[in-house]
């Protein structure tokens, strides 16, 4: 079917349940999808821009029939979803969530009438429906998040993760392949966690959790931790290490009951510890990544550079030490230089 211009109410349009701007949390309902897309994503602009002028028929809001396990006889819009809940507003509808009702702006007089039905698309071929919606979320000023991406991304290749197709979704999402790899592994293991009860997005401790966790995903010590395969799959933690998942996913996501206890700062840090088995054991035990560095070799880098600095520093010392050696102030400094190295030499020897 060639892609046409249709007519539809805005009362009879719905959102699309397949929106990758939905996170994992936010129920599949008519109003539960409206009301985050309103609180959430926002639509202040649009309510204020349509309000005074209409609607201006620039990008065009895409539609699909309804599946067979949706409501028969109405068009679910796959792109423009914003401009629906702002046009849905604007005609009346509330969103019902037990919250304050979102302020209206009154409308002109002249776009009354006018945004009672819009104008839709419909029939779009599926490749050229995904070369869009991937060029327009890289160019919108409401570009997609990561965690939308990876979600359009594994929607569309259908369990296809080659590298011709992760080429072919980079370029269309604006990315580089490396950096679409881990936005996917992310989703596939926050996904697989899912599937096996380890993990339930509503329970998280932020609806923002995405970017801690792909980040803290990306150091080779992570990937030993959980063993990761090589080539992306839709389960890509080997069913022996789910329970290390389980735990990196508390570590990172955490509850509303039990705050995550490492952030996308410390990814070094966390990398340290999973890499020391006494540390891990400490941090197993404890959840303080602070205090479980403290049986890791984490600052042995930076104590060998202050200690080579001290060196060079008395080495520098020496030839003009002669003529001074003698003055009150310089046999104090020597004196503590001596009761430093000595304790140097103590806790270096201590077992």
């Amino acid at each position: 079917m060639p892609i046409q211009d249709v007519s539809a109410k805005v009362v009879d349009l719905r959102f699309d349940p397949h929106n990758p701007r939905l996170p994992e949390d936010v129920d599949r309902t008519q109003n539960d999808m409206f009301a985050f897309i309103v609180r959430e994503i926002g639509v202040d602009d649009l309510l204020d821009s349509i309000s005074a002028s209409g609607v201006i028929e620039a990008d065009p809001m895409i539609a699909r029939s309804a599946l067979p396990d949706e409501d028969s006889g109405h068009l679910y819009v796959i792109e423009g979803n914003r401009r629906l809940a702002a046009l849905k507003l604007l005609n009346g509808e509330r969103l019902n969530d037990g919250e304050a009702e979102k302020p209206i702006p009154s409308l002109a007089a002249v776009v009354t009438d006018s945004i009672r039905s819009v104008v839709v698309q419909v029939g779009w071929p599926e490749d050229k429906l995904e070369a869009y919606l991937g060029y327009k979320h890289v160019t919108s000023s409401r570009e997609w998040a990561p965690e939308a991406k990876a979600r359009f991304v594994v929607d569309k290749c259908r369990g296809d993760y080659s590298p011709e197709t992760l080429k072919r979704f980079a370029r269309s999402l604006g990315t580089k392949v490396p950096t679409l790899r881990r936005w996917l592994l992310a989703h596939l293991s926050l996904k697989q966690a899912e599937a096996a009860g380890l993990f339930e997005p509503e329970k998280a401790y932020s609806r923002r959790y995405f970017g801690t966790y792909y980040t803290l995903l990306g150091s080779e010590d992570v990937r030993n931790f959980l063993e990761l395969k090589d080539g992306l799959s839709d389960e890509p933690i080997p069913a022996a290490k789910l329970a290390n998942l389980a735990e990196f996913i508390s570590w990172t996501v955490g509850t509303k009951e039990s705050p995550p206890v490492a952030n996308s700062r410390q990814q070094k840090e966390l990398a340290a510890v999973l890499s020391s088995p006494k540390a891990l054991a400490y941090f197993r035990t404890k959840k303080n990544l602070d205090q479980a560095l403290i049986y890791t070799e984490y600052n042995s880098g930076e104590i060998v550079s202050k200690l080579q600095f001290a060196a060079y520093s008395i080495e520098d010392c020496l030839p003009k030490l002669l003529d001074v050696k003698d003055q009150p102030q310089v046999q104090i400094a020597i004196a503590d230089l001596d009761n430093a190295y000595r304790k140097l030499k103590h806790n270096s020897s201590a077992t």
